[in-house]
């Protein structure tokens, strides 16, 4: 999403229209583009949509960097996290410390014609596995 402010047509050359076009053959491949007018862009409410929504959940050995690695997945596939949470225990046999991260993860319209969850969902499984990791990821359905 981009807010874009242009000097009024009356003291430029560039007619709103013409700019409008330019914007529209830039962005070319994106699945959509909006140009609005407004005459005061602190006036425009901006109420970015979600597009997807989804629950993550690690559970296994701590290592170093599960935290970096996971988020990259996430943002390497144009999601934020909406809210996280992590804990830590011992477990109860072995010595070693078990973490828990789990959280909800949110991309805004408009989606990438190419994205695809149950392509990141494997993603994060593979990930887990060679971090000897269980991984869930599943949509949230939307109310």
């Amino acid at each position: 999403m981009m807010l874009v402010e242009i000097p009024s047509a009356e003291n430029n050359n560039t007619t709103l229209e013409g700019l409008q076009d330019q914007l529209r053959k830039e962005v070319e491949g994106m699945s959509s583009a909006e140009c609005l007018e407004a005459v005061d862009p602190r006036k425009v409410e901006v109420c970015p949509t979600i597009g997807f929504a989804g629950h993550f959940k690690l559970s296994g050995a701590d290592n170093s960097g599960i935290v970096h690695k996971l988020t990259t997945v996430l943002a390497a596939n144009s999601l934020t996290i909406g809210n996280m949470k992590t804990s830590r225990e011992e477990a109860p046999f072995g010595g070693t410390e078990l973490f828990t991260m789990e959280g909800k993860s949110v991309a805004y319209e408009p989606l990438a014609s190419n994205f695809d969850w149950l392509k990141i969902k494997e993603e994060l499984q593979e990930m887990g596995e060679s971090m000897n990791c269980d991984v869930e990821f599943d949509e949230v359905t939307k109310s």
